[in-house]
């Protein structure tokens, strides 16, 4: 091989390995000198296997009888075998390396030619860009649930809601009625318990009322004491009255906070769609209306 040849091999970014029909070392480029700390005159003339130990395999070696037989080129990713040959000195990080194997004719003379391509970099590259994405993903969805949720009850909240039924409203056909709830009440457990017990019982009430929830409902919370049922696909007075039951059963047995018993109870209004209102402002003043009426006449009755 002339000067200009291995020159230009000398000057390459990757390992090129020439190895004769008996797959003995003959070319052992500076690259690989540099990485894995082996002058060529310290390989040249060993088997390849002798060298490289890793290459001691089935499939390596049919890989070498192909190329050199049947002139069959192979590419084997560093995806499936990792690495091929060790750098000089401890490794820091795990080693990745793509190697083609083909056939090559020079002087009247048939070789094997490896080359090895050290692709850890591009790897830990990927790694940290996938890293990099699922830490945006996380801080998107933690965005998302901090817009969209309500830290205390953990319930979608009013901002949700108020997508949810602007959603709805454009949709053809559809129909739904919005319940609005409001403890009664509950400004007395804050005065005679504390803000920290009227809290807790805040959440208690929303563990209870999230068995609403399915693929055609949502229940959350508008802010206070203050909770919305939204039910697709219901209309007629039967299925408003059995959701209205629901709700006060499910509120009907005593809360107990820090050893004491707590009972509370809910006045609820409800608005339809699209004969109540077509609009979400529209929807909630007339449900709100409603439970207003009904905690009045709740407090005319006490």
């Amino acid at each position: 091989m002339n000067n200009l040849y291995l020159t230009i091999i000398n000057q390459l970014d990757n390992g090129i390995i020439l190895l004769d029909e008996q797959l003995n070392i003959q070319l052992w480029n500076d690259w690989l000198r540099k990485f894995t700390g082996q002058d060529e005159s310290d390989v040249k003339g060993q088997h390849i296997t002798q060298v490289i130990p890793r290459l001691n395999k089935e499939i390596y070696i049919r890989m070498f009888e192909q190329a050199l037989s049947n002139k069959q080129k192979n590419f084997c990713s560093a995806a499936m075998h990792e690495y091929f040959i060790d750098c000089d000195g401890e490794r820091t990080k795990k080693m990745r390396q793509n190697m083609l194997v083909r056939h090559i004719e020079l002087d009247n003379q048939i070789y094997v030619m490896l080359e090895i391509h050290d692709v850890t970099n591009h790897y830990e590259r990927i790694r940290k860009l996938n890293k990099s994405l699922q830490n945006s993903i996380g801080f998107t969805k933690s965005l998302e649930r901090f817009a969209f949720y309500d830290s205390l009850t953990n319930l979608p909240n009013r901002k949700y809601i108020v997508d949810r039924i602007e959603n709805l409203t454009e949709q053809e056909d559809a129909v739904f009625t919005l319940f609005f709830l409001d403890l009664n009440g509950f400004k007395s457990v804050n005065d005679n318990f504390g803000h920290t017990q009227g809290d807790q019982l805040l959440q208690m009430v929303a563990e209870r009322c999230q068995k609403l929830t399915g693929d055609q409902s949502v229940f959350a919370r508008l802010g206070g004491d203050e909770f919305v049922l939204l039910v697709e696909n219901i209309s007629s007075i039967e299925e408003h009255d059995e959701q209205i039951a629901k709700i006060h059963e499910l509120l009907v047995e005593p809360f107990i906070i820090e050893n004491e018993s707590i009972s509370i109870s809910t006045s609820i209004g409800y608005a339809c769609f699209p004969q109540d209102g077509v609009t979400v402002k529209q929807l909630l003043n007339i449900a709100d209306r409603q439970m207003y009426l009904h905690k009045q006449k709740i407090n005319d009755e006490s």
